[in-house]
């Protein structure tokens, strides 16, 4: 999804580059995400030849076990570690009941839910904003996504995103106002796009979501189950 949506890939022995100069503050367009077994050299030496110039340096280290083992070295050296927990949920099974109903809309209706989102939970200012957003016109021009939302009075106020990756598919994007909350809303927008990809026959669902946050109980509420982690590293650029 993120190789579709970047300007430049570039393929290395173990690893895979993806940048998009034209959008520098954007994280998962510009980084190298690591396939091998390697070491904390490796890692800078690799970062430093492809990154220099964006202002960050974003490794993703996709091996659960070299991102446990390099953590401690990274960190004494600058890098700060951040951990994404990826669940998984069969496909054939059927999705949970929603006491509320989630209905499908063209992205556009949900994409002033996205900016909230972006302005508040991530804290973005606003040149990082824009190009954020610029950024997801990339990737869904490569990967069109499904949204599925939650509607009050007229107006959508929880939503989550279907992306087929052909065989299995890719829940994202789960989010609902702060005023919205606690009401079971993101669970009825999950259970739609649940629907929607046993109808397309997808094998799987996956999700990713903050390793150390508090939505992994809601996916695991609702039958996904944990599957991997992968480790993310960055610093500033030298």
């Amino acid at each position: 999804m993120f190789e579709r949506g970047a300007e430049q890939v570039v393929r290395l022995d173990g690893a895979t580059v993806i940048l998009t100069p034209s959008l520098p503050t954007v994280p998962h367009l510009n980084s190298v995400f690591v396939h091998a077994d390697v070491g904390a050299d490796a890692v800078e030496a690799i970062a430093a030849a492809h990154l220099d110039g964006l202002g960050n340096h974003r490794v993703v280290i996709d091996g659960e076990a070299t991102g446990a083992r390099l953590r401690p070295e990274l960190e004494a050296r600058g890098w700060t570690a951040y951990g994404l927990l990826h669940l998984d949920r069969d496909g054939t099974l059927p999705p949970p009941e929603a006491d509320v109903l989630a209905e499908e809309v063209p992205y556009g209706h949900v994409r002033g839910l996205r900016e909230e989102w972006l302005r508040t939970d991530w804290a973005l200012g606003e040149p990082e904003l824009q190009e954020c957003l610029a950024a997801d016109e990339r990737i869904f021009a490569g990967s069109p996504p499904r949204a599925f939302a939650v509607f009050e009075q007229g107006r959508p106020v929880s939503y989550a995103l279907l992306l087929d990756g052909g065989r299995d598919g890719m829940l994202e994007d789960v989010y609902t106002t702060p005023g919205a909350r606690g009401r079971g809303l993101s669970a009825a927008a999950i259970a739609a796009v649940l629907h929607a990809s046993r109808a397309e026959r997808h094998e799987a669902v996956f999700v990713p979501t903050d390793a150390d946050g508090r939505a992994s109980a809601l996916y695991e509420r609702l039958g996904f189950a944990p599957l991997t982690v992968q480790r993310i590293f960055s610093r500033p650029a030298p």
